[in-house]
């Protein structure tokens, strides 16, 4: 009993290596299959039924995690081709607030916030979009858009406190309040050095 205890204990990591494996394979080919139904069919509808399969399996994986924050990212893309601004918005931005200050994301981050900066041209036309990509943790008050009500966000950024009801009948309801220790300190984007030495050798 006790080696097989022990055994289990061993075996149990490479046991949930394996499976989270499969997947991240399994989401992958998901990812690829909605980019091709979008690129190669022009089948909108299409590419975000296979990417709302892919999130489905993404949200068993970390929320920072690349596949998670690129499936975001591509179903911004699909929405806004399908001209629906607010859920290419949305999506954008959940996309850049799970992408804030991880080391992974760095170098698509701001391609992430340049594709929500488009996506905002569309839903919010003459809104000054400057303050986001100043601070876009922003993005995280802005009840229109209403990210709290994403499970990935509300895994990464807040704490859910639960309400007790009124009476019997009442069913509890749920505050999401926004964790001050979960807000990275590197939400923005760097500036490009090379860029800014042409600039001042011009």
């Amino acid at each position: 009993m006790r080696k097989a205890l022990l055994f289990l204990v061993l075996g149990l990591p490479l046991l949930c290596h394996a499976a989270t494996t499969q997947l991240e394979i399994k989401a992958d080919k998901l990812r690829n299959a909605a980019m091709s139904a979008f690129e190669k069919d022009h089948n909108q509808k299409k590419a975000l039924q296979l990417n709302a399969a892919a999130l489905r399996l993404t949200h068993h994986l970390p929320e920072t995690s690349w596949r998670t924050i690129e499936n975001y990212d591509d179903a911004g893309l699909y929405y806004y081709e399908s001209s629906k601004w607010k859920a290419s918005a949305r999506h954008q931005a959940i996309a850049v607030l799970l992408a804030c200050g991880m080391e992974e994301s760095k170098a698509m981050f701001p391609l992430y916030v340049k594709r929500l900066g488009f996506a905002f041209s569309k839903y919010r036309p003459g809104e000054d979009f400057a303050p986001i990509v100043a601070n876009p943790l922003l993005l995280l008050k802005d009840i229109p858009l209403n990210l709290r009500a994403n499970a990935d966000l509300r895994r990464r950024y807040f704490k859910t406190i639960r309400s007790k009801p009124g009476t019997q009948a009442s069913a509890a309801t749920y505050l999401y309040k926004i964790k001050p220790s979960a807000l990275p300190a590197t939400c923005y984007i760097q500036p490009d050095q090379a860029e800014e030495q042409a600039v001042k050798s011009e």
